[in-house]
């Protein structure tokens, strides 16, 4: 329940910032997010996660030698998967507009509104981390990124921010559709 930002301590920089939970099937398409703290010491980064989720899966296009490298990994990794949500949402969206016009399963409509609900988190959860990463780019130096390190920096903010676009285009198409539903149900 944490929400994205950066403080600094006497000894360290706390960034606590949103990521997607892994999809389990028996939670009937809700989508859930939860808070990741990177607390960054001089020689020491502690990274606090309330699961056992894996911290890196896949490639980045940019070496990781540092902390501040680790960092810029995690931030990446939780752009990719709401990233890897969204594509999820979109088609599981489209399977069940499908369905629901073949039947008008109260369950089909439920799913409907289970990815609405989703997507209410994942937009919380991308403006919050929207403004971290406009708090880290304005923080860099104090954190120790050099010139390079900030404009990956630079590019998480811009990915972020469209994968924020994104999830608001979504959550607009799947409000229309489930209006529309509720209308003809009526």
């Amino acid at each position: 329940d944490e929400i994205s930002r950066l403080e600094f301590e006497p000894d360290h920089a706390a960034i606590i910032f949103k990521r997607p939970k892994s999809y389990c099937a028996d939670e009937n398409f809700l989508l859930k997010v939860t808070s990741t703290g990177a607390f960054l010491y001089p020689d020491l980064l502690v990274v606090v996660m309330p699961d056992d989720a894996p911290l890196f899966e896949g490639r980045v296009s940019f070496p990781v030698n540092t902390l501040q490298d680790v960092i810029l990994r995690l931030l990446h990794q939780a752009i990719s998967h709401f990233d890897g949500h969204l594509k999820a949402i979109n088609m599981l969206s489209d399977s069940i507009e499908k369905r629901l016009t073949r039947s008008m399963e109260n369950k089909y409509l439920l799913n409907m509104f289970s990815l609405e609900k989703s997507l209410v988190y994942i937009l919380n959860s991308l403006s919050s981390n929207t403004s971290l990463a406009e708090k880290l780019r304005l923080s860099a130096h104090r954190l120790g990124f050099d010139s390079d390190q900030i404009g990956i920096l630079e590019d998480i903010a811009i990915e972020t921010k469209q994968c924020f676009r994104r999830a608001q285009i979504y959550s607009e198409v799947l409000g229309g559709l489930m209006d529309s539903r509720a209308s003809i149900v009526s």
